[in-house]
């Protein structure tokens, strides 16, 4: 793609063709330079390499190409360094074919320092390397991305295949471990180099990432490596470039999901914030670090699950505010029936988030809204037939919810019933009863026993009772729950239609036929006029 972009080397004198490799910290964007200049030597009449940090190292690099291992000008002995540059500069113009690589240009300031150069520049290509996205019209970007998961397993297996301990399922945790350090480079390489310094396997890798992942992400070994930095510290530079707002904003994008999240998100206000910041603004700032990869087919947007990881190292505040805050965020935007499908699309784009915002809550032990989410998720799987996810998430909710409010509060009761409906459906209906009746009795207790949730709890236990045959214990019930409903709603509402539905059916089960017509008959008449 580079040599495709380059094109034809511009004659002398005509303005430099000049290309940026953008992407996050780690990425390979040195590595990818380097293997272009070598993959295409022969095109140029030199090549030459420069590191650029600072706007000071990048004017001192430019002019050290004066020395006799490199351009030997005339120059070289002088102590002037803007004489040494203005050599170099003067050599470029001269002699057309170069290609020059500007490695590391992070900054604002790097940029606007890179493209003066550029103006000044003619006969070549330079190549330029940046975790900044945005450049003027003038420069070509092309963004690198993270390895493929075929690639990144290859990697692994080839980086570490002299001194790992090999075990018979290498193939799959190589595949594990690349996923779970998101197939980034600098990554793969770390991991890489530890394994074979320490002589693990893969799978020994991978449980010292999951039990000292701190530890893991700070390790490495430059000479090993080849690379500076770990991959704890990579970042830093761009962290510290961030206002204060976009770097609230990744803390609490921290503890998501690294699935895509929708762009949607950022209309919702986080509640426990002032309105004072720009999420939009914010998101535009974290692209431009390379920090987000924005989508340019959809509206969303991903936070790559080890800037993540990086980023929860910084939220070392023991109240966890920014925890607290995405989570209040999430639940805020988490609303909806969910047994109403015009409300998945905006469920199914958070659920992987609201999963793993309500996981990270739940290990600070943040009851509230963390009990709610997992409700509403578990709901949401169980409306979909998903009952293996759905369970842990519901008894999770429970769980919490029986440890915060007590075993008798009213918020237990809705859980209760809606675990038990699950057990119901998956045709465990001994252990769905206790907690339909145990609901129940909360409720009663909690309401009175003429409040709609208790008939809605008595309409759930008829219904047990109904499918276990045990019709002569369902028929009270079920009475009892219309007659709530009626006193609660009036003899015109849904709800009470629902009832009459149901007590028709068990009539018409026990061939009481003439006793159920009429109120199916009324049923239908409520139905079709609400």
């Amino acid at each position: 793609d580079l040599a495709e972009r380059f094109g034809a080397m511009p004659e002398s004198g005509s303005p430099a063709v000049a290309l940026v490799l953008s992407g996050l910290g780690g990425v390979g964007k040195t590595r990818l330079a380097l293997e272009y200049a070598w993959h295409y030597a022969e095109d140029y009449s030199a090549r030459f390499f420069i590191g650029a940090d600072t706007p000071s190292a990048l004017q001192h690099n430019l002019a050290a190409l004066c020395q006799p291992t490199l351009l030997d000008l005339p120059e070289q002995n002088d102590n002037d360094e803007g004489k040494k540059r203005d050599a170099v500069l003067k050599w470029l113009h001269q002699y057309p074919g170069w290609l020059l690589i500007v490695d590391n240009l992070d900054s604002e300031e790097m940029a606007i320092a890179a493209e003066a150069l550029m103006a000044q520049l003619a006969g070549g290509h330079m190549l330029l390397t940046s975790r900044l996205s945005n450049w003027s019209g003038s420069l070509s970007v092309l963004p690198v991305d993270v390895l493929s998961s075929d690639a990144a397993v290859e990697f692994l297996l080839v980086r570490t295949d002299a001194k790992r301990r090999r075990q018979a399922d290498d193939n799959t945790q190589a595949a594990t471990l690349a996923e779970e350090l998101g197939c980034l480079p600098l990554a793969l390489e770390q991991a890489g180099a530890y394994i074979a310094q320490r002589r693990l396997s893969l799978k020994a890798y991978l449980e010292e990432w999951n039990n000292q992942r701190n530890k893991v992400l700070a390790w490495y070994d430059p000479r090993l490596m080849k690379y500076p930095k770990s991959v704890a510290v990579t970042w830093q530079t761009s962290f510290d470039q961030l206002s204060e707002s976009a770097r609230r904003m990744l803390q609490r994008l921290a503890y998501f999901s690294p699935a895509p999240i929708p762009e949607s998100l950022l209309d919702v206000p986080v509640p426990s914030v002032e309105g004072v910041d720009d999420p939009f603004a914010d998101l535009a700032e974290l692209e431009a670090y390379s920090l987000v990869n924005r989508a340019s087919d959809s509206p969303n947007f991903t936070v790559h699950r080890l800037v993540q990881e990086v980023a929860l190292r910084q939220n070392q505040d023991p109240t966890h505010p920014r925890l607290t805050e995405a989570l209040q965020w999430i639940n805020t935007a988490f609303v909806g029936e969910p047994d109403d499908v015009r409300a998945w699309p905006v469920f199914d784009p958070l659920a992987p988030h609201s999963e793993a915002v309500a996981e990270h809550a739940d290990q600070q032990q943040i009851a509230e809204p963390t009990a709610r989410l997992l409700n509403q998720l578990g709901l949401i799987y169980l409306n979909k037939a998903l009952y293996v996810q759905a369970e842990p998430l519901m008894r999770r909710a429970l769980a919490i919810s029986e440890d915060s409010f007590g075993a008798e509060h009213h918020k237990v009761a809705r859980i209760l019933n809606n675990l038990a409906s699950l057990l119901q459906i998956t045709n465990r209906l001994v252990e769905a009863e206790p907690l339909m009746r145990r609901a129940l009795a909360i409720d009663e207790a909690s309401f009175g026993a003429e409040h709609p949730n208790v008939a809605n709890d008595l309409n759930n236990l008829a219904q047990l009772l109904k499918v276990t045959n045990r019709l002569a214990e369902a028929e009270p019930s079920m009475r009892r729950a219309l007659a709530i409903d009626e006193a609660s709603f009036g003899a015109e509402h849904p709800n009470f239609a629902l009832k009459l539905n149901n007590l028709a059916q068990l009539l018409k089960a026990t061939n009481r036929l003439a006793e159920a017509e009429p109120l199916m008959r009324r049923a239908l008449v409520i139905n079709q006029v609400s």
